[in-house]
């Protein structure tokens, strides 16, 4: 089931390698998603003391504010936050809201204004590493896909794509051997009517 597909030049291929090393993954993917990697231990305890303050200043000032069903949620992205499992933006999302609900009850605003700088500095270290990482990655490509033999492994595809799914028969014999025969192409089962 062979198919003829309208490849690139090896020049529109070469001049696309940028493109296809940016948008092959966001230019996060790349680095650590661990908070303890862009914030240190220090800031990281701080965020969290600070960030349990708030909580419990902004549930109590919720309630007397007449606004108590809002604090599932407040309790929501605090557990976010402090989840052993969560990213950098999970936790910077969560310190972010906590702040927002304090600051939307006028509670403690030094201590969410602290929480918001934490978590956006945690942000901010985490994009600029992502960034580099990004642009090294697209260097990387650019000059991969100048080779030679970039060329002929595209080609290698190129080829595999073209010739389609194979199947392979492996046959088991009652004494135990086995044969392997070579690749087919794959026909797909008609449909019956």
């Amino acid at each position: 089931m062979t198919r003829t597909i309208s490849w690139p030049t090896r020049e529109e291929w070469q001049a696309k390698a940028e493109q296809a090393a940016r948008t092959s993954c966001f230019a996060r993917e790349r680095v650590s998603s661990d908070p303890t990697d862009w914030i240190s231990a220090d800031e990281m305890a701080e965020g969290r003391g600070l960030a349990s303050k708030l909580v419990r200043a902004a549930r109590t000032a919720l309630g007397k504010a007449g606004r108590a069903g809002e604090r599932p949620s407040l309790n929501q992205w605090n557990r976010d936050a402090l989840d052993e499992d969560a990213t950098v933006d999970d936790v910077a999302s969560g310190w972010w809201q906590i702040a927002r609900y304090a600051r939307g009850v006028d509670v403690m605003p030094e201590a969410a204004d602290r929480l918001t700088a934490l978590a956006e500095s945690m942000r901010q270290k985490r994009d600029s590493a992502a960034d580099a990482a990004e642009a090294q990655a697209v260097a990387k490509a650019v000059a991969e896909r100048a080779t030679d033999e970039a060329w002929e492994k595209e080609l290698k595809r190129r080829a595999r794509v073209e010739r389609g799914p194979q199947v392979t028969t492996i046959t088991v014999h009652e004494d135990g051997s086995s044969t392997v025969s070579g690749p087919v192409p794959f026909r797909p089962p008609w449909p019956r009517y």
